[in-house]
């Protein structure tokens, strides 16, 4: 379902494209943004950190958009997401986002997100985030679920974790 809805989605911006680019020699006053807008891309992605194809959950499709906070030495400790989400460290008044992913032998794999960075959170897995620096961390999470599938799935351990 999700898949069907981001094609039309997609089928509908490559023809609103080709009616701008064949309308552009009869000129409208609505057919271009005002002077003065900017619409800049901040990321796009299809693959996770991990490496996978990103993969929707089937339902009735949800976008959930959410601003994360997390103090000085804050963390959130292990967990996964049943639908893919996009992170994006806000650009100004935040500090980095250290991200931890335990791979299936147990392994760990750590990045550290800038402010202005963003990357693709998976289906199923298992990370946790933390801020190491001295200020907070600011975070906007744009989640692409389905209507009544929780955001995240705290994963219990029997040891703790860094």
């Amino acid at each position: 379902m999700m898949k069907r809805l981001l094609s039309a989605a997609a089928a509908t911006a490559i023809l609103s494209l080709a009616v701008d680019v064949t309308s552009r020699s009869t000129p409208r006053a609505s057919a271009q943004p005002s002077p003065g807008v900017v619409i800049q891309k901040v990321f796009s992605g299809t693959k996770t950190l991990n490496g996978s194809t990103l993969t929707y959950p089937e339902g009735t499709p949800e976008l959930r958009l959410f601003r994360v906070e997390i103090p000085a030495g804050g963390k959130i400790p292990l967990h996964t997401h049943p639908a893919p989400l996009l992170v994006h460290v806000q650009e100004t008044n935040s500090g980095d986002l250290f991200n931890t992913r335990v791979q299936e032998d147990g392994s760990e794999v750590s990045s550290v997100f800038k402010p202005g960075q963003a990357f693709i959170e998976g289906t199923s897995e298992p990370h946790y985030v933390e801020n190491k620096g001295t200020s907070s961390t600011v975070l906007w999470v744009v989640v692409a679920s389905v209507e009544g599938l929780p955001t995240t799935q705290w994963v219990k351990t029997t040891t703790q974790r860094k």
